[in-house]
């Protein structure tokens, strides 16, 4: 007897007839396709996509399905990952069925694929957590029209339960297949804050997506974390290349920003040749840099403080508007922060990416340098003083560091030039340059990142990757050698 679950959410989530679905799918991959977004003539391999109803993130989800409309003919089967949102439960969750219905008709599953998941021990046949979830449910109308309504597709839906980014990744590489395999990963963004704190949370997370940190996206940054991070370690491994779509977020459909949920869209493309670096970028990153701290860098170092002061009275960064900065602060930029207390170091935190303005960009890291670091308790009042040493650097992109052996990794080194960025599967450490001063040899900078990134010193494998980027930067003691703190801090 063959099993077909019935559709959930039809009538709530998505029309339950079937021609003003179609209409509805069709606009929104119709609008979806005039995007320049949607314009790249490589396919991917891979989508993020929200799941909320059609109304709320529709228009986001059909960006990435118009990502992938070349592979209509092409494609015969599509993995669909997302969290389970009606029942709690440990591991990956397949359903007892056949095919799955919406009002366009059925699908069929790959039950080859969804047998060979079940031989990983974290994969599990759990029929009662599939009867009501909407989050795989979602995208079935996308690909009924996408790729056609009677087309031989065979889709394998996965739920995640409880359990860790690494047994998603392990079904997501066992499944992995070739070209005629697509991976759609079903996640929504933060959920009920307002409306300003949640496009901060999202341009964090949209940050950390775009940088491939598995490590660090949590379920407050999307409700699908564990389905993204698991893609996210595939994408690492396999150098894969990244693009975001579009980010939106329920406010702005409905007007009402007291409590929203963000969406978001990304395109996972196969991997390119590492390339590193030319010379010509680094000069260009260098001469624009140094100029920049040259023109703003007291500027700059005064947001730190300022940010810092702000965090001990409200508990919060500074936020400053564009239109009371110099335009040049207002450009992308990555930055780290850190504090020194009587020359030891008090706080450190930094973002890899640009994914924001840089003047916010130091604010936040600021704030977090002094309140937010693991290894110190957070800045108090009494330690505003002229022995609190301030300081910051901008970092360049990073770029791939190929190498291949550990005597070969030492040996391309640059002392006092090189920040590092060092992972091997979960693991993942980075020193800026000024770490040079402390570890001068290169096998002691590359043994202690190691210890950083959470492995052995002496630890080597085939995986281990590394990242290069520069930094330019400076002190407040070169601005203000005392009484940096004085003006705010007396009042």
């Amino acid at each position: 007897m063959t099993i077909i679950r019935p559709p959930a959410v039809a009538g709530s989530f998505y029309p339950a007839d079937a021609d003003i679905l179609r209409s509805e799918i069709d606009g929104l991959i119709d609008a979806a396709l005039h995007s320049d977004v949607t314009q790249d003539d490589a396919i991917p391999k891979a989508i993020i996509v929200p799941h909320a109803g059609l109304m709320f993130s529709g228009a986001i989800a059909a960006l990435g399905f118009a990502t992938v409309r070349a592979l209509k003919g092409k494609i015969k089967r599509i993995l669909i990952i997302g969290p389970a949102h009606r029942m709690a439960f440990q591991g990956i969750a397949l359903a007892k069925a056949d095919g799955f219905a919406t009002p366009l008709g059925n699908l069929r599953c790959d039950l080859g694929a969804l047998q060979s998941a079940l031989a990983l021990p974290q994969v599990q046949i759990l029929d009662d957590a599939h009867k009501q979830e909407h989050g795989l449910e979602i995208e079935l109308p996308f690909i009924q029209r996408l790729f056609g309504e009677n087309a031989d597709i065979g889709i394998v839906p996965l739920l995640v339960g409880r359990c860790s980014p690494r047994q998603v990744n392990e079904v997501i590489e066992k499944l992995w297949g070739g070209p005629e395999t697509l991976i759609v990963i079903s996640s929504d963004l933060s959920h009920f804050h307002d409306y300003d704190t949640a496009k901060r949370m999202d341009g964090r997370t949209r940050a950390m997506i775009e940088a491939f940190d598995a490590e660090n996206i949590g379920s407050d940054d999307a409700c699908g974390a564990l389905p993204v991070t698991g893609m996210l370690l595939s994408a690492r491994k396999r150098n894969m290349r990244i693009a975001t779509l579009g980010m939106r977020n329920s406010g702005d459909v409905t007007g009402d920003k007291s409590r929203v949920v963000g969406y978001g869209a990304w395109a996972l493309y196969d991997g390119i040749p590492q390339v590193t670096a030319t010379h010509d970028q680094e000069n260009d990153f260098t001469g624009a840099t140094e100029k920049l701290i040259s023109n703003h860098g007291a500027a700059m170092l005064d947001l730190c403080r300022k940010s810092i002061l702000n965090g001990l009275e409200h508990g919060t960064p500074l936020r400053v508007s564009p239109n009371d900065i110099d335009p040049a602060l207002n450009a992308p930029g990555a930055s780290f922060v850190t504090l020194k207390k009587a020359g030891q170091l008090r706080g450190c935190i930094g973002s890899i990416i640009a994914h924001t303005g840089l003047a916010n960009d130091l604010c936040e890291n600021a704030f977090k340098a002094a309140f937010r670091d693991p290894r110190f308790p957070g800045l108090s009042i009494d330690e505003i003083k002229d022995d609190l040493e301030l300081s910051i650097s901008v970092l360049s992109p990073p770029h791939p560091f190929p190498f291949t052996s550990q005597a070969d990794l030492i040996g391309k080194l640059t002392p006092f030039e090189d920040g590092i960025i060092l992972s091997d599967g979960n693991r993942r450490g980075l020193f800026l340059p000024q770490v040079w001063d402390q570890l001068p040899e290169p096998a002691d900078f590359l043994a202690h990142l190691k210890r950083k990134a959470g492995l052995p010193m002496d630890h080597w494998s085939d995986t281990l990757r590394a990242e290069r980027f520069i930094t330019r930067g400076l002190s407040a003691k070169d601005i203000r050698p005392t009484g940096f703190w004085q003006i705010e801090s007396s009042r």
